[in-house]
């Protein structure tokens, strides 16, 4: 069973052959992307909602109904992996699922790099490394120059 986790390590591309973007590239998948992160964002918050309450009951401190809580978990971590999945098909990887942080494989001057995006921008507007994180996020006119 897949349990979300704040942020995920940025990983290596998967396979040589991966789809890159492009800034145009990226910008022009936002209206879709978006939308399906800001279902993973508010999934994962019902996901650790559910989570909390399953440990009350654990701990004798909830009156809820412990099958319905399980049966509402694995619905909820069902319809989260099927939305990572519709990323993953994008080409796109999620790097925090609590604050809807993902990147787009791109290709800079022959080397890998990630277009990173928040949920709440307007547009792809930074990059980094692929082995940094968000908080190494450049301006791309940086990566352009």
């Amino acid at each position: 069973m897949m349990h979300p986790t704040t942020q995920t390590t940025a990983a290596a591309p998967r396979q040589a052959d991966r789809r890159t973007f492009c800034v145009d590239e990226a910008n022009r998948a936002l209206p879709y992307v978006s939308r399906v992160v800001a279902d993973v964002v508010d999934l994962h918050d019902e996901v650790v909602h559910i989570r909390r309450t399953m440990e009350r009951v654990e701990l004798g401190l909830h009156g809820a109904d412990a099958n319905a809580l399980e049966r509402d978990y694995r619905g909820a971590m069902e319809r989260l992996r099927l939305l990572v999945r519709e990323l993953d098909l994008v080409g796109v990887d999620l790097q925090d699922f609590e604050r809807g942080i993902i990147t787009f494989p791109t290709l800079h001057a022959g080397t890998h790099a990630a277009l990173s995006w928040k949920l709440g921008e307007d547009e792809v507007r930074f990059w980094h490394e692929p082995d940094a994180g968000f908080d190494a996020r450049l301006p791309i006119a940086e990566l352009i120059q």
